[in-house]
């Protein structure tokens, strides 16, 4: 056989073995099959290899303040971590229509930072990987279980916990302590003779956002769970029954003094402290302004009660990312203790690892708070049962109701009557 023959030969068959034979690497390197049984199941588990490795893009959507504290953190961790990262900033605005077109058509970055009440909805469309597969599934079980619960869908996790802002009920000790309570109100009576200290007083009752759906609906819970707009629309037989009937006397006593703001309040501005004996107000602003929580001197030190831990964060990983674990990584380093020390310190917003939560809440318990210094007490209030403030869109048909409430532009009955029309009329 001509030599030339025998090359054409060898190349052939050559060829031939290549195709047949799936373990074989066309580089002469040995695949693990038990890593690709993995990928098949998780396609994503595995990032590119360093070669082709590519920055991994994290999209946020904070306040210009609240970004500038987050994006130097994140930014030493992706040092620490060995990480390439791209931060993009949304506006809030237009955060979920960004997402939902990137997502629709597979060009979305690597890590989004969502409100936990979403990340069921966008798993259950398939835009998420699940943490399962990657390094988090050990630091999963350290996050606190509460956060937990609305980041699970179809056995998987789906979100890793960064941080929550419950709303809170808050006064100076000293205003309290002269309406005769050792605490914030925590019952229809307690209200009422709050009312009475008021009656014939400048001062108003309560300070509130009056365009934050959540705050009007964690203190309205405060009168029983058939009263908030999240718990109304499934109560309407108690209502009938005449079960509400006393928590809307006291309402309608409340209502002449709320004080009614566009924003947030807080007792960092000192005219707050006397315009209002109460505010409700997320924890991070009550906190902002580093009032005296911890005061030495007991009558100005502030005390406080969680209403509802509505608005938690959580990070995820994108269904499209080529680079989850390079992402699961960042991930991991920004909810280890020390960051989420740093983050409470600096953005104010309550850490989602248990431990580290214990460790702020101790720091916070001192003699006339509520808080025990345990980390539970943050959801053991009324409208922390499941169900509650799970997603903000649930509010949005009734907040023009809530509204004239707290304007004092309709009475308790009328705005009950409301939002039961709102909800029939809507099934």
């Amino acid at each position: 056989m001509k030599r030339r023959h025998q090359v054409v030969l060898f190349a052939v068959l050559l060829l031939s073995l290549t195709i047949l034979s799936p373990s074989f690497d066309f580089r002469g390197v040995p695949q693990n099959q038990d890593q690709d049984q993995e990928n098949d199941t998780f396609p994503n588990a595995v990032s590119r290899n360093e070669n082709q490795q590519v920055p991994v893009e994290i999209v946020v959507s904070m306040s210009e303040g609240e970004f500038q504290v987050f994006s130097t953190i994140a930014k030493q961790v992706a040092a620490a971590r060995m990480v390439e990262i791209n931060l993009r900033n949304l506006e809030t605005d237009t955060y979920k229509k960004v997402l939902d077109d990137e997502l629709a058509v597979g060009d979305s970055g690597d890590i989004l930072l969502l409100d936990s009440g979403d990340i069921q909805g966008y798993a259950k469309r398939g835009h998420l990987y699940p943490l399962n597969a990657t390094t988090l599934s050990k630091a999963l079980g350290d996050s606190i279980s509460h956060l937990r619960e609305k980041t699970e869908w179809n056995g998987y996790q789906w979100g890793m916990p960064f941080d929550f802002d419950p709303y809170v009920l808050a006064s100076r000790s000293n205003s309290v302590a002269e309406a005769g309570l050792e605490r914030l109100p925590d019952n229809l009576d307690e209200w009422t003779r709050l009312i009475n200290l008021v009656e014939n007083k400048t001062q108003k009752l309560l300070a509130i956002n009056i365009n934050d759906s959540y705050a009007a609906d964690a203190w309205l819970n405060e009168f029983g769970s058939g009263v908030a707009p999240s718990t109304l629309r499934n109560a309407s037989e108690s209502y009938t029954a005449g079960g509400y009937e006393q928590a809307l006397q006291v309402l309608n006593r409340v209502q002449p003094h709320i004080l009614a703001k566009d924003a947030d309040p807080g007792f960092a501005d000192k005219d707050m402290q006397e315009e209002a004996l109460m505010v409700v107000t997320p924890f991070s602003q009550l906190v902002k302004g580093k009032p005296s929580l911890t005061e030495d001197r007991l009558p100005n030190r502030i005390m406080f009660k969680p209403l509802a831990p509505a608005t938690s964060r959580s990070f995820v990983i994108t269904s499209g990312s080529h680079e989850a674990e390079q992402a699961s990584r960042w991930i991991e380093g920004m909810t280890s203790a020390s960051v989420q020390s740093d983050w409470y310190q600096q953005a104010h917003h309550l850490p989602a690892q248990q431990q580290q939560l214990n460790v702020e809440s101790q720091k916070l318990s001192v003699e006339g708070q509520i808080m025990s210094g345990h980390g539970q007490e943050w959801f053991t209030s009324k409208t922390s049962e499941k169900g509650v403030l799970e997603d903000q869109g649930h509010l949005s048909p009734y907040q023009k109701k809530v509204q004239q409430f707290l304007q004092g532009e309709i009475s308790a009955n009328q705005y009950v009557n409301g939002i039961l029309n709102i909800h029939q009329s809507s099934k």
